[in-house]
């Protein structure tokens, strides 16, 4: 009798277990769709999806929270990093007495006081926004439980490539989407929002975001197309072995991920937007370089994979579908503005591109904002409001954002959870160092690879672009250093030695 209880209650924890993961791979596929999950009812259904997946995974380990425990233990380091991050985020939305606010950000009291909230000993809150940085801190929840799901799902090879494929295969979907909706010149409005795909789009509302939504699939893409020529088999000499391994690889699944990712490079170019290509090609060279010396049993075939993407995607896809385009804008962007208020115009006939520096002139101006709310910020999702304040008159316009996010994430959540947010992201890469210089494996060595190649391409894409303000962005990101650690935790052999499911 207890042998068949023992029984039923494996069962029902392995389907609960795949039910929890076959709905995290499809909430990754989701996160892009709703106008990239940029929009409140959009948000409401991540939060949805996300509660339902904790609580699938809650009961698949109610019999077992020691094994639980056991198995996040070797986390500890990220999992810390993320939750002080997200305990930050909702201490700046919890009601707390006014002397705690003005010990803890004076500049915050002094506004709220100006604006007689502070009257009569009603509690203060340290954002200044606290509607939009509730959602802010309830997203960072959702993220910190996502990075957890995949801690605790991905548990073996198979589940890591199988992750790790249907991201490619994500980008892949709105690649096509997008180069569709291109072709036929689509123009629509979608809730409440006008869409005109001059450029690929996907199904974000901004092209620079879903170039960043491509450089993060298509890192992933590249480390798993490592993966795949680590696991050749032995290589022959003489020509007629050598084209019968040639007609092998072009009858083969490497062939098809090869495929793929031409067509998301082809997107990619076609989003026109510099920053995006000029980081995803940056990154791939640099981490590219790095990963020689690191790994040098799969050194030749980096070196052969990345010459292709250089040679297939830059110089024959890239022409074929208006690089030089690209490069124009890339050309015509100067560094210093005109003074003359025509960016983003046309002038005679000929659009004028943005300035360097026009560009990151609310980041510029931001670090004023950052200098009086330094520790704490002024609240997640803030910017637009408190930015008003610090704007001087030359500059035009309404800014949302800071075209930065290091300036928009130090001054909504202050150097404290800034920092915490770039601990977390520099140990990721450490790991993924210790992995290439360290694993035999193909595959954590891959995963390795496309953590380190998606932290740099955004981390240049940021300097002049908020793509970790967009929650389908920046959720794939963090799902992408989770898979770096568990990466680095995956036995070396398949056999022996697995962590507990």
């Amino acid at each position: 009798m207890v042998e068949t209880f023992s029984k039923h209650k494996l069962s029902e924890h392995n389907r609960l277990d795949r039910w929890a993961f076959n709905g995290l791979l499809c909430l990754v596929v989701w996160l892009p769709l709703p106008l990239a999950s940029n929009r409140s009812w959009a948000i409401g259904i991540l939060l949805a999806m996300v509660a339902l997946l904790s609580v699938t995974v809650a009961l698949a380990w109610r019999r077992d929270l020691p094994a639980l425990l056991a198995s996040l233990r070797p986390y500890r380091l990220p999992l810390l990093l993320l939750g002080a991050f997200v305990a930050c985020a909702f201490l700046q939305v919890a009601p707390l007495p006014a002397a705690w606010v003005a010990w803890l950000s004076p500049a915050s009291f002094q506004v709220q006081q100006a604006a007689g909230l502070a009257a009569g000993g009603a509690p203060l809150h340290l954002s200044l926004d606290v509607y939009q940085s509730r959602i802010v801190a309830s997203l960072s929840c959702a993220y910190f439980f996502v990075f957890v799901l995949v801690l605790l799902l991905v548990r073996d090879k198979r589940r890591l490539d199988r992750l790790a494929q249907v991201l490619v295969w994500s980008g892949l979907a709105q690649a096509i989407i997008g180069v569709l909706l291109f072709s036929a010149g689509a123009h629509y409005r979608l809730f409440f929002y006008e869409l005109l795909h001059v450029n690929v789009l996907g199904t974000f509302a901004n092209r620079n975001h879903f170039a960043g939504y491509m450089e993060l699939t298509l890192s992933v893409g590249i480390g798993l197309m490592l993966a795949r020529l680590g696991n050749s088999g032995p290589s022959y000499s003489g020509w007629r072995h050598r084209v019968v391994s040639g007609m092998q690889f072009l009858l083969s699944p490497k062939m098809r991920l090869r495929l793929m990712l031409v067509i998301m490079v082809i997107a990619l170019v076609l989003t026109r937007s510099r920053m995006g290509n000029t980081a995803f090609f940056a990154a791939m060279l640099i981490v590219g370089l790095i990963s020689l010396p690191l790994s040098w049993r799969a050194a030749p075939a980096t070196i052969t994979l990345i010459t292709s993407l250089v040679i297939v995607d830059v110089v024959l896809v890239g022409t074929w579908v208006g690089l030089d385009k690209v490069v124009s804008r890339i050309d015509e962007t100067t560094l210093a503005a005109s003074g003359q208020g025509n960016a983003g115009k046309m002038v005679n006939g000929k659009y004028v591109e943005d300035s360097v520096e026009e560009r990151l002139l609310p980041a510029r101006h931001a670090v004023q904002l950052i200098a009086d709310f330094p520790v704490f910020g002024t609240g997640g999702g803030s910017f637009y409001t408190t930015f008003t304040r610090y704007r001087p008159p030359e500059i035009a316009g309404y800014y949302d954002h800071a075209h930065n996010d290091y300036a928009e994430i130090a001054s909504d959540h202050g150097l404290l959870g800034g920092g915490l947010l770039a601990a977390l992201v520099l140990a990721t890469f450490g790991i993924s160092l210790k992995i290439m210089l360290k694993r035999r494996s193909s595959l954590p060595r891959g995963m390795a690879f496309a953590a380190m190649m998606s932290t740099v391409a955004l981390a240049i894409h940021s300097s002049v672009d908020f793509n970790l303000q967009i929650p389908a962005n920046a959720l794939t990101f963090l799902i992408i250093l989770a898979l770096a650690w568990v990466a680095a935790r995956l036995p070396s052999q398949q056999g022996g030695g697995q962590r507990r499911a």
